[in-house]
């Protein structure tokens, strides 16, 4: 029962607040109706006279009190001047004969307990087209008698209309009580968006997740222990960073003097496979400490010219020979870390030069939102089972399983998914129309800005 309530509510705090709120009223007044139903004396769940019966029993009273059959008539003169309503009970006056309405037959048992069987008491019939409660009379023992009509009121709705007035009271009182509901539950949960936004923000370089201002106070503990969190990830990658820059710095003295030791040895062949093994160790830990350094913000996020950067890129891989060509806008700014950007597509165009031939750069700016970069090769392409695995640090795919002079260690898409991410943006990877592979690099350019502020 409890899972299939779970499920019956809305994904959204607000909402689910709002049925909750809305739902207890309704449950609270059912209850407070059934106890009452239940546990009201008896004397208490009658119905109370109506004014006009209550004016006629006041009426019998002073009658019934008068001296002498004079005063009485005197009194009965007056009060049918005073009282429109008040008339004579004709002497061959009979009750209704109709089935009286609950209500009716309460006031009907009040009226015959206070005047006993002294004074009879009737129920006449209402007049054509009159509608509310019927008329009451009193007949006394001398055979005389009072009548007392109700106020004429407006009928209440029948039929379709009472159906559309109901309808359209209930939608009254639910939207009330829903937008009361709703405000009240967003002023609970607006601070847990606020704070939401704000962890999924975070970059362990730049921010720091604060309290919100306004919000219930463990709202405001939450964003503190995520504050707390955030400190203590920021020094573990921190003290990471100056864990692995020591090593590099430890490894690179002895391996130096393995290089100058290596000179020395006589054998040409086996002195080159030393000093082609201990290259190899360099760029290993050089590959590695890029990695760390290039997946943090440097904080130099300013207004780039993207094509210029793009077109730089372009013309330093031509220059080595190979075809990279540039497509796109002459002129579009965007904000960005100007050398880590162009150390990111720098590694798209690279890993492109291996496994093709042609090299397409292309700029998208058509989104005021989003920048995106693609860099197209007409290679072989990366498998869709594969493609998630190149991500992850170290990773080879079959195409680049050795260890060859030039061939990488696995970092170089790693690189680029750290540098897309510290911008805030994305690394994605799809098959090129005709062949190849597209990769795709794209940053918003709002939350950068916003990231960039000082």
């Amino acid at each position: 029962m409890k899972r299939l309530l779970l499920r019956l509510l809305p994904a959204r705090a607000a909402a689910q607040i709002t049925v909750i709120v809305i739902g207890s009223l309704v449950l609270a007044n059912a209850v407070t109706i059934a106890v009452l139903l239940v546990l009201l004396p008896p004397e208490l769940k009658r119905v109370p006279n109506l004014p006009y019966v209550t004016e006629l029993v006041a009426i019998s009273r002073t009658i019934e009190a008068a001296p002498t059959p004079a005063a009485k008539a005197t009194i009965i003169d007056a009060a049918l001047v005073s009282h429109p309503r008040l008339t004579r009970l004709p002497p061959d006056a009979q009750p209704s004969l109709r089935d009286p309405s609950w209500p009716d037959r309460q006031m009907l048992d009040n009226l015959k307990d206070q005047f006993g069987s002294t004074v009879q008491v009737l129920m006449l019939d209402s007049l054509p087209g009159q509608g509310g409660p019927p008329p009451f009379a009193l007949r006394f023992a001398d055979g005389s008698g009072l009548a007392m009509a109700p106020e004429p009121r407006t009928p209440p709705p029948r039929g379709q209309a009472f159906i559309f007035y109901l309808a359209v009271m209930i939608a009254l009182l639910a939207s009330l009580v829903g937008l009361l509901s709703l405000w009240a539950a967003r002023a609970v949960a607006s601070p847990l968006s606020r704070l939401a936004e704000a962890v999924d923000r975070f970059d362990p370089d730049r921010d720091d997740i604060a309290a919100p201002e306004q919000g219930p106070i463990e709202v405001k503990r939450l964003a503190s222990a995520f504050g707390g969190m955030a400190a203590r990830i920021r020094r573990l990658v921190d003290d990471r960073t100056r864990m692995l820059a020591a090593v590099s710095h430890d490894l690179r003295t002895p391996i130096t003097r393995l290089r100058l030791r290596a000179d020395e040895i006589a054998d040409d062949k086996q002195r080159r496979a030393i000093v082609a093994d201990l290259v190899l160790m360099e760029r290993m830990v050089g590959g590695a400490l890029s990695y760390l350094r290039d997946g943090r913000a440097s904080g130099s996020i300013v207004a780039t010219d993207v094509p210029a950067l793009l077109q730089t890129i372009c013309d330093d891989f031509a220059d080595l020979g190979h075809i990279v060509v540039y497509e796109g806008p002459i002129r579009a700014s965007a904000l960005c870390d100007a050398d880590q950007m162009m150390r990111a597509v720098t590694n798209l165009v690279d890993n492109a030069i291996k496994f093709g031939g042609s090299v397409l750069v292309r700029l998208d700016d058509s989104d005021s939102a989003v920048i995106a970069v693609d860099v197209e090769d007409d290679g072989p392409g990366i498998p869709p089972d594969e493609r998630e695995k190149v991500f992850a640090p170290f990773y080879r795919s079959d195409l680049a399983r050795t260890l060859k002079q030039g061939s990488g260690f696995g970092l170089g898409l790693s690189i680029v998914r750290a540098i897309a991410e510290a911008h805030r943006g994305e690394l994605t990877l799809a098959d090129r129309e005709g062949g190849g592979l597209r990769a795709r690099i794209s940053w918003p350019r709002r939350l950068v800005a916003e990231r960039g502020r000082p």
